[in-house]
């Protein structure tokens, strides 16, 4: 008889608890955090739910404040900055070019010699505004750097980049998405800004956006001749098979807290996209991860998943 409660109580115990596995895995998960990736992981989203019928990522919006949420980080970030039991699954790559107003004066003046990288922090980080050597008049090369605030992810992957603070990052600051620095830059013949490929460039037209222009990079020739085509699929082509000088590649991803690792549906979407959701990354203007970088972060997902479920 008491063998028979103690198979009965654990019967109980084992439905119980697939029940509410069940349930938190038909809950709803929904995305925010770095606007610029959006439009990708939108994509992602569209077709992994067409693959996924019963699927329940969706993309978050105001209304979904709240809700189940998967945070979108797009810079590496250290251990030591997550708090207790959070992961970060790597799931893109995205570039930042330097560009300006199309006439400002300073293209001219920079020559075909090129921008180097140590004056490129010149002009982004130190505390003087001119460009080139401190003896040059600083009203010949005056320009007007914009930049995100402080803690914005673009920031710190910049400023990782000029082995820099991000508080180091002069400038006008803007707030909001990326977006608004091109648009501050269109407005002021001086401007110029750092942007990730996927606003610098028409997605659709495929070439860099009419009213701005790359400043002059001091390249191999090769990489010169490339990016001087204008055209985003060149320029990602390049990137995915070279460290270039003067443009730094970041990478973004997902957050995830034990419970989110413990979700069925999160890490399937996670797993989606390492292996399916990659062929997308170009149409929208970002790159793919590396092929040491994808095995690892699959190898992270399965072994994450594992631990957490023992």
């Amino acid at each position: 008889m008491k063998t028979s409660i103690i198979k009965f109580l654990a019967f109980i115990l084992l439905v119980s608890t697939s029940l509410s596995a069940q349930e938190k895995d038909n809950k709803a998960i929904y995305f925010k955090g770095s606007k610029f990736t959006y439009p990708l992981i939108e994509k992602w989203i569209t077709e992994y739910n067409k693959e996924n019928l019963q699927s329940q990522i969706k993309f978050g919006t105001k209304q979904t404040s709240g809700k189940e949420v998967l945070d979108i980080i797009a810079y590496q970030v250290a251990d030591s900055d997550l708090i207790s039991n959070q992961t970060v699954s790597y799931v893109g790559r995205y570039a930042l070019v330097p560009v300006s107003n199309k006439r400002n004066p300073i293209i001219a003046k920079i020559g075909k010699g090129g921008l180097s990288k140590k004056v490129l922090k010149k002009l982004f980080f130190d505390e003087t505004d001119e460009y080139g050597d401190e003896q040059e008049s600083k009203s010949k090369f005056v320009a007007t750097v914009y930049s995100r605030e402080n803690q914005a992810p673009t920031t710190i992957t910049l400023a990782k980049y000029f082995d820099a603070k991000p508080t180091d990052l002069k400038g006008k600051k803007i707030l909001g998405d990326d977006i608004y620095l091109l648009n501050a830059i269109k407005r002021d013949s001086t401007g110029v800004t750092f942007n990730s490929l996927n606003y610098a460039y028409d997605i659709e037209s495929r070439k860099l956006r009419t009213d701005i222009a790359l400043l002059p990079l001091n390249l191999k020739s090769q990489q010169k001749e490339i990016l001087n085509t204008l055209d985003i699929d060149n320029t990602i082509a390049l990137l995915e098979k070279n460290s270039v000088e003067n443009i730094p590649v970041g990478y973004f991803g997902f957050v995830l807290s034990k419970e989110q690792r413990e979700n069925h549906q999160v890490t399937d979407f996670v797993k989606w996209v390492l292996a399916k959701g990659q062929q997308f990354n170009h149409q929208f203007g970002f790159l793919n991860l590396d092929e040491t970088t994808l095995t690892a972060q699959k190898a992270q997902i399965d072994d994450k998943f594992l631990t957490s479920i023992k």
